[in-house]
């Protein structure tokens, strides 16, 4: 036994029979839902069911006639169901969105599996052509509307969209803007309001976008036999089909001008790397790039970032190389930093570390005596972005080995009577101190710390100085008292080339 619902399909599917649905026949389904006791929501889905399922079949009919065969019998067609079947116009919009888009679908994976350029633009060129003259049409009559009407809606939205935007600042982009003249001589414009928007990953879309983009600015290209091609220049009206692929894919103003824009910055990059070489930016350089802007038709700020860019990059590998080479200390770090050079981002954190090392280690042995604890441990560390509390440690770790190698070593001149490689020696052993307070040191031979000590008090050095030396080689105060005495007699005149006298 058929239930109501049952019933009522069967005479909606009755009155439909001729493809649409009288007033009779709206006012005996009526009271038929009335006398069986049918909830509203259940009928419409029931029309939805029984009334789609029917438009969908004259909708796949009307696409599949294909750019030929869209005539007035199948307009027809389209009209009658699209009115006569009583569906709400966003019911049949979506109905013929799903049928249409199957066909965008396979269009694109056509262009997609295409050996080349000019093969994958062909396809495209068959979607616009089957959107311009099939969806078009098809939009209209489920509308309603003139298919003129509705184009030249479409691009009075696309039009402001452009001029919201600042489209002016691309060449690539002027051109996509249909001027009158064009839109004489190419017809009417394709409908934009099914598009693939939803279907397809942005990054998708922007790549097709891209590819039709790259054929409009090169033109088509024809393998000849033994190998060579020939380019066909395109003409602007290739810009306006353009136009209308970013409507077809649902591309935002936003997203078509960084399509524009990063392929205009991607030549003008590819010939500013040629120009910059060297990474030197002279006049007659700008010149040469203001020329390669303007023909690329990149925005002149974008431009400027991408030379910035080179430049910086190229300054970096020479910095990085120098100061691996070791022929960049800190004196041109710190200039180069008042040059406003951001250093922190050309020069790798581990060189930098290094750099400071050296600076440190050349510190521990200029054979001065100088420490200045601010410059060590607060300024060097800022000029070169090292953390403070790291470098503290590498001085620290550098001082502790340097003190013990500096007594060798002032040793070592000691015997070799060089008077003033001794004064140096222990000069670099009190900074190291300084930097690493140490215990009294020892050595196998005390009269030789003795000696050591003689020298540098002949040196004229500032008390303290003197003093912690006494400390740090261990002598007491009454061999100290007899050097006072034995004053210049300590070390004769030319003692470099004789025997040391005590």
């Amino acid at each position: 036994m058929l239930s109501l619902i049952e019933i009522y399909r069967q005479k909606l599917q009755q009155c439909i029979a001729d493809g649409e649905l009288s007033e009779e026949d709206v006012k005996a389904l009526l009271r038929l839902r009335v006398l069986l006791c049918i909830p509203q929501e259940t009928v419409e889905a029931a029309h939805s069911d029984i009334c789609g399922s029917l438009f969908e079949k004259v909708v796949k009919e009307a696409i599949a006639s294909g750019v030929d065969g869209y005539d007035a019998e199948i307009k027809k067609s389209v009209r009658k169901a699209a009115h006569g079947l009583r569906l709400t116009r966003d019911a049949a919009m979506s109905i013929a969105s799903r049928a249409v888009k199957r066909i965008f679908v396979n269009y694109i994976k056509r262009a997609r599996a295409s050996q080349n350029r000019t093969e994958s633009a062909r396809e495209l060129k068959k979607m616009m052509a089957f959107n311009t003259l099939v969806v078009t049409e098809l939009v209209a009559d489920i509308k309603g509307e003139s298919p003129d009407k509705a184009s030249d809606e479409a691009v009075e939205v696309e039009i402001k969209q452009y001029e919201d935007e600042e489209w002016e600042s691309l060449q690539t982009l002027r051109k996509i803007r249909p001027n009158k003249e064009l839109t004489a001589k190419l017809g009417k414009q394709g409908q934009m309001e099914i598009n693939l928007k939803d279907d397809l990953p942005e990054r998708d879309r922007t790549d097709l976008y891209k590819t039709y983009l790259l054929y409009c600015i090169t033109g088509e290209v024809t393998n000849v036999p033994f190998g060579a091609q020939i380019t066909t220049k395109k003409d602007d009206s290739e810009y306006v089909l353009l136009n209308q692929l970013g409507g077809i894919l649902g591309l935002t103003p936003k997203e078509i001008v960084e399509v524009h824009r990063g392929l205009a910055e991607q030549a003008f990059r590819q010939q500013a790397e040629v120009i910059l070489a060297d990474g030197q930016l002279t006049k007659a350089r700008v010149e040469q790039l203001n020329e390669v802007q303007k023909q690329v038709g990149l925005p002149p700020e974008y431009a400027q970032k991408v030379i910035k860019n080179i430049t910086t990059t190229k300054m970096a590998a020479a910095i990085e190389t120098a100061l691996s080479q070791g022929r960049l200390n800190l004196k041109q770090i710190r200039e180069l930093k008042e040059a406003n050079v951001d250093l922190d981002n050309m020069i790798s954190e581990g060189l930098r570390e290094n750099l400071f090392k050296k600076t440190i280690d050349e510190l521990l042995s200029s054979g001065t005596g100088e420490f200045n604890e601010v410059e060590v441990y607060e300024k060097i560390p800022v000029d070169l972005s090292i953390n403070v509390d790291k470098a503290r440690g590498v001085v620290h770790e550098l001082a502790k080995s340097r003190l013990s190698n500096s007594l060798i070593r002032a040793v070592s001149l000691l015997r070799q009577r060089n008077r003033s490689g001794v004064v140096s020696s222990l000069n670099n052993l009190l900074v190291c101190d300084k930097a690493v307070p140490s215990e009294p040191l020892s050595w196998e031979v005390p009269e030789e710390l003795t000696d050591l000590f003689a020298i540098y008090f002949k040196s004229d050095p500032a008390p303290e100085k003197l003093s912690r030396l006494q400390y740090l080689l261990r002598i007491n105060d009454s061999a100290v008292a007899a050097i006072r005495e034995l004053g210049d007699r300590v070390l004769p005149v030319g003692a470099e080339e004789e025997e040391f006298v005590f």
